[in-house]
């Protein structure tokens, strides 16, 4: 229905109205039976109007390249500001004064706003996260003292799930003005072990036994190629690093099996892991200084 045709349909319904009106001669204030009657047409009107905006807007959503959260958060957004203004134009058929009513939504806005400045601050945080995307849903992030796989972002609080299975509720302005690390944005991750090893073992021999090791996990990447060097002289071993690469959803599972395969490589190749202990040289006093 184009403009010209729903005015042509209003008009007549207002004559319609009016002569109703007219005839039955009901009337509340300055509420009327032909505003009633008109208001009660654009309500009709508006609700059909503002499901084909939200279905258009899903629809251009699912085909775009934002992240679901911020998708969700826009569509909110214009869902809310859809239903106001129709609220505007109800009021405005039914003879209210549209322009004091925004002065007053505008006071009401300004006093709420000073009352939730917390609530306000995590709201723009979350606007700010949801723009920048240092995380989306199914990341395993870490942001100050917590931790956790990023369940949902929501406007004020962001929900994760820890490694125990437990929901952390943490405030957006907390996350923006945190370090955050993204453990899950890149597809692949390195593992970094370090073993000690007795000084009475060959460096050659300790560095095949861990060779072996690595080519015993079988999440590990061929490349990058295994690094196995001397990383250090301690006061009573040598220490040894590996560094392996391997998927990010691998990480943990060959972080625990290479721990578990260097043990056994130890084992098979006869070396054995230092621990800390001190030497004592015990020297034999001259019977002069015994008699002295």
């Amino acid at each position: 229905m184009n403009t010209e045709t729903y005015q042509n349909a209003l008009e007549s319904t207002k004559d319609s109205i009016e002569d109703v009106n007219s005839a039955i001669g009901f009337s509340l204030g300055n509420l009327t039976l032909e505003k009633l009657i008109t208001s009660a047409i654009t309500l009709v009107i508006c609700v059909p109007v503002i499901w084909l905006v939200m279905r258009v807007a899903r629809r251009i959503s699912a085909h775009s390249r934002l992240s679901e959260s911020l998708s969700r958060f826009i569509l909110k957004v214009l869902k809310i500001a859809l239903e106001f203004m129709a609220i505007l134009i109800v009021a405005d058929s039914l003879g209210f004064n549209v322009t004091a009513l925004l002065a007053v939504f505008s006071l009401l806005g300004l006093a709420l706003s000073l009352s939730v400045q917390n609530c306000l601050s995590n709201a723009m945080s979350g606007i700010t996260i949801l723009l920048t995307r240092p995380f989306e849903d199914g990341d395993f992030v870490e942001a100050g003292d917590v931790s956790g796989t990023v369940k949902d972002i929501g406007l004020i609080y962001t929900q994760l799930c820890t490694l125990d299975n437990k929901d952390i509720y943490v405030p957006n302005s907390d996350l923006s003005a945190s370090k955050i690390v993204n453990y899950s944005r890149e597809p692949q991750r390195r593992v970094d072990l370090t073993f000690g090893a007795d000084y009475t073992c060959c460096p050659e021999q300790v560095k095949a036994a861990l060779h072996n090791a690595v080519s015993l996990v079988s999440g590990i990447l061929p490349e990058p190629a295994p690094f196995v060097r001397v990383s250090g002289y301690g006061e009573s071993n040598i220490e040894y690093t590996v560094r392996v690469w391997c998927k990010t959803a691998d990480y943990w599972t060959v972080y625990y099996d290479l721990m578990e395969a260097v043990g056994a490589a130890f084992d098979a190749h006869g070396v054995s892991m230092s621990y800390p202990q001190m030497n004592v040289h015990v020297l034999d006093t001259p019977e002069s200084a015994k008699r002295d």
